[in-house]
């Protein structure tokens, strides 16, 4: 476990999680609350990382990073098994909230649990890529999740200028707000948004200027997207500007 003695002071001290190919590192952090230039916590490695999350938790990272900046190539896994962890992550611009720093992909992310709040700086999603970073392979099946992106990014999914595809939603209370001319789920600016499969939870998401809610960012595609199960949704695509038109509700931006 990694827990700070005086959550309600900020420290700049950082967290590094790193996972050898073919293990498992679990990391339990409690009360940290990192206020830094770099990435406040960051993963590494070729393995899987899993976060067990108690009582709240702040990180703030600086310009070009993630809040929670995933770098290993295995999955990473966001956990509260005692119901009583709280995230917030915030990115730095040209960084996601959870995901990508700059010009980094926000790949192979689950969240199972937790009240988490996700917020990308300017040109990173909430959770997903970075600046010029995409953002696939995202599955949340619980907690409460709140993911908002930076100008030009995603709520969820892409950052500026790239895709959001491969995201599943199976269950918990999810809202995402994308960026000016992202999606709230999928493409950021000019990015497309495919493979979208909402099965479970109450979902609520809002595309920037010009995005989709769910699908596209601006001028480009939401294909693929399917809504089944006991899910309920809410959308509302972005409003127009004097150069595009409206974002789809669900569809293309």
């Amino acid at each position: 476990m990694i827990t700070q003695r005086n959550s309600s002071a900020e420290t700049s001290n950082t967290i590094t999680i790193n996972a050898s190919e073919n293990a498992t590192a679990n990391v339990t952090i409690s009360n940290v609350n990192i206020d830094t230039s770099g990435a406040a916590v960051s993963t590494g490695g070729k393995g899987n990382v899993n976060i067990e999350l108690d009582g709240t938790n702040t990180l703030k990272s600086g310009r070009y990073h993630a809040g929670l900046e995933k770098s290993q190539d295995g999955k990473l896994t966001i956990t509260d098994e005692n119901a009583n962890g709280k995230l917030i992550a915030t990115g730095g611009d040209y960084g996601a909230g959870i995901g990508g720093d700059d010009q980094g992909n926000g790949k192979n992310i689950t969240i199972t649990g937790g009240e988490i709040t996700a917020t990308g700086g300017s040109h990173g999603a909430g959770i997903g890529g970075g600046y010029y970073g995409n953002g696939n392979d995202i599955t949340i099946t619980g907690g409460k999740v709140t993911a908002t992106g930076g100008n030009g990014a995603a709520g969820i999914g892409g950052g500026n200028y790239k895709d959001g595809n491969d995201i599943n939603i199976a269950g918990g209370k999810v809202t995402a707000t994308g960026g000016d001319y992202g999606a709230g789920i999928g493409g950021g600016n000019q990015g497309n948004g495919k493979n979208i499969t909402i099965t479970g939870g109450e979902v609520t998401a809002a595309g920037g200027t010009n995005g989709a809610g769910i699908g596209g960012g601006l001028r480009k595609e939401g294909e693929k997207i399917t809504v089944s199960g006991d899910a309920t949704l809410k959308v509302q695509g972005g409003l127009t500007d004097e150069w595009d038109g409206a974002g789809a509700g669900i569809g293309n931006g």
